[in-house]
Formats: structure tokens, C-alpha cells, sequence
């Protein structure tokens, strides 16, 4: 698979900034007490809160009650679409192999392969939509 790390650590993330801004504990929330509190490289922490930014599923603040706070309620932000903003279109699968066959056969079973890679991404995908910050709370809160 050619996912990141990043994907996964920043589904932590958001998560544990949509708790803490919904039980009340904070407005927003510092990128150090994030990188802290979940043991991710600051400079990692950041890339992963600029992409969240720059898909427009975290709002910014600077200064000293600054941080972060998602831009949107949970309910509305699936793991879809932090998917989307880490991963920014990468394709699950590398499916640019040159083989060193040629004819209709290999032809064939490149594109049955190729389709099975293609629709169990397509699933997952189909299943992140399903899920949102709420839903993950909810079960996280039991």
C-alpha cells in the first residue's frame, strides 16, 4: 500500500480535537499540546494541520489561546474527507508495472487485476464516507 502514516495519525488527531472542543474543555487547541498529548512529531503534526487547513476542515488561530478547532461539526466531517486531505488523490495501489510480456493475455490480466485493486479502493472509500467525527466519538465514549 502506498498510504501514509500521516493518514493515521491524523484521523488521531482530528478526533481528539473534535472531543475536547465538544466537551467544552477548550476553543481551540495548541499544535504542540496535540503533538504532545499523542506523541506525533511536531513537524509532522504541523504538515498534517496545514492539509486539514488547506481542505478547510480546521480553522487557525495564532497567538496565546491559539490553535486549532475543527471549521466544521463533527457530524460533517467524515474520515472521507480527512482521507482526502492527507492522501490528496494518491492512488492505494501502484498499478504502473510494465511487464516484460506482451499479447492480449497479459492485456486481460492486467485489467482483471487492475479492477479488483481498483474496486476494493472504491469500497473503502465508500465506507469512509460512512463515517463521521461524531460517530467515532460516540463510540469512543460507549
Amino acid at each position: 500500500m502506498s498510504y501514509s502514516l500521516a493518514l493515521t495519525q491524523s484521523l488521531f488527531m482530528t478526533l481528539y480535537v473534535a472531543s475536547k472542543i465538544d466537551q467544552g474543555e477548550y476553543d481551540f487547541i495548541s499544535t504542540q499540546q496535540i503533538s504532545q498529548e499523542l506523541n506525533i512529531p511536531p513537524s509532522t503534526a504541523g504538515m498534517i494541520l496545514r492539509r486539514l487547513n488547506r481542505a478547510g476542515l480546521i480553522d487557525t488561530r495564532e497567538g496565546v489561546n491559539g490553535g486549532v478547532r475543527l471549521a466544521k461539526p463533527p457530524e460533517s466531517v467524515t474520515m472521507l474527507d480527512v482521507f482526502e486531505a492527507i492522501e490528496q488523490e494518491r492512488p492505494m495501489f501502484q498499478t504502473n508495472i510494465e511487464l516484460p510480456v506482451t499479447g492480449e493475455k497479459r492485456t486481460r490480466v492486467q485489467q482483471a487485476i487492475f479492477g479488483v485493486l481498483e474496486s476494493g479502493e472504491s469500497a473503502m472509500k465508500n465506507r469512509l464516507r460512512q463515517v463521521t467525527m461524531r460517530d467515532l466519538m460516540n463510540t469512543v465514549r460507549g
